[in-house]
């Protein structure tokens, strides 16, 4: 039995994995589907001790891909307020194009919105084009490493979950 549920609640988490992808909280949800399982199984292995420890890994994944939104863009030469620009451009593009592409926009919106929002603040603030466009590429190179980041981490929550209640039908 705990291999069928093990198998399907790697199919439920890994569906929504895919939601880190599109700038939603995806480890956050898969967080709360794993509180549910413990809810309803309380004798199954995993604990509230667990939840705790998953729910410190999803930290660490928003660390990560605010981290390596900030390291890219300043590694671009950004300044403070066009890295700012960039996090702002970056949720600002995929709230936009999240109705395009089912969904699938939200990822381009989000990089293409980090570039635009970084440039944007820089041109503001009288740098050269030049200096601008490394810095709007430093930052979209940040959210792209960012959001491969947080979804590791959301793989590392799966594989994590799944071993445990595998491990107990063996």
């Amino acid at each position: 039995m705990s291999l069928i549920i093990g198998l399907g609640l790697g199919l439920v988490l890994f569906s929504l994995l895919w939601l880190n992808l599109l700038s939603l909280p995806g480890n956050w949800l898969m967080l709360g589907v794993l509180a549910l399982v413990v809810w309803l199984w309380p004798s199954g292995p995993l604990t509230w001790a667990f939840i705790g420890y998953m729910g410190l890994l999803a930290a660490l994944g928003e660390v990560i891909e605010f981290a390596a939104q900030l390291i890219g863009g300043s590694r671009g030469g950004a300044s403070g307020p066009g890295n700012v620009g960039g996090i702002v451009g970056s949720i600002a593009g995929a709230i936009l194009g999240a109705p395009f592409g089912l969904g699938l926009g939200s990822i381009i919106g989000a990089l293409a919105g980090a570039w635009v929002g970084c440039f944007a603040v820089e041109r503001m603030r009288q740098e050269s084009q030049t200096k601008a466009v490394e810095a709007a590429w430093g930052a979209f190179w940040g959210r792209s490493l960012g959001l491969v980041g947080k979804a590791a981490v959301g793989a590392a929550i799966i594989v994590i979950s799944v071993a445990k209640i595998i491990s107990q039908a063996a």
